[in-house]
């Protein structure tokens, strides 16, 4: 795993962000810094960066997008222009939490936290990446309606896990195979798998068609 580049303000919002949590929910948005789900997301920035190749401004789509950690390390990180990022989770209390993380961006316009299912979500900008690392946690009904609603054309990077001991994971995978089957993936531009210390996640990148 490389290293990637965080500077001293985004440390301190990060920071600041689970130092202003009151308690149950500091322990709370502290989940979000587990080495597994960091190392995943560092990964999947690692991977679009040798897999997506464009010189004009990007938007991305981050669907399950918790407290905003991912979309502040593309930010940072990705080798292509990231214009704007809508960071998309079904718990409200992710909005404000993820916006005190990403403040920076908040105040360049240039990332949106919004409440929303994904599997009724409308998209209102351009999708060039659509982002969902939730897989486990949603229903196949739930993941179908939202793959159908991907627009064609979209850049598609999808994660989930074998994490089945988890009480909210209904939707785990055996296996790198079994998660590329029960997704739709079909013609994968990466399909790969990452040991952590609790679990094995896997990872796909693909075109919608």
């Amino acid at each position: 795993m490389t290293n990637i580049n965080l500077d001293s303000d985004h440390i301190i919002l990060w920071f600041n962000m689970i130092r202003d949590l009151p308690e149950p929910e500091r322990s709370r948005g502290l989940d979000a810094f587990w080495d597994g789900q960091v190392h995943s997301k560092i990964w999947l920035s690692e991977v679009l960066n040798e897999h997506y190749d464009s010189n004009l401004p990007s938007n991305i789509y981050i669907f399950g997008g918790w407290l905003g950690v991912l979309a502040n390390i593309l930010f940072q990180n990705s080798k292509f222009y990231v214009d704007t990022i809508y960071n998309i989770d079904l718990d409200p209390w992710c909005k404000p939490n993820s916006e005190k993380l990403n403040q920076n961006y908040v105040n360049m316009q240039r990332y949106y936290a919004e409440t929303a299912d994904m599997k009724e979500y409308q998209y209102n900008d351009t999708a060039d990446i659509v982002i969902n690392t939730s897989t486990e946690h949603v229903t196949q009904e739930t993941y179908d309606h939202w793959y159908d609603n991907i627009p064609q054309g979209s850049l598609v990077v999808i994660q989930g896990n074998d994490f089945f001991s988890c009480d909210e994971h209904v939707r785990c995978s055996i296996d790198l195979d079994d998660f590329i089957t029960m997704n739709r993936v079909t013609d994968p531009i990466f399909a790969g798998q990452l040991e952590t210390t609790m679990y094995n996640r896997f990872m796909c990148v693909f075109r919608k068609s």
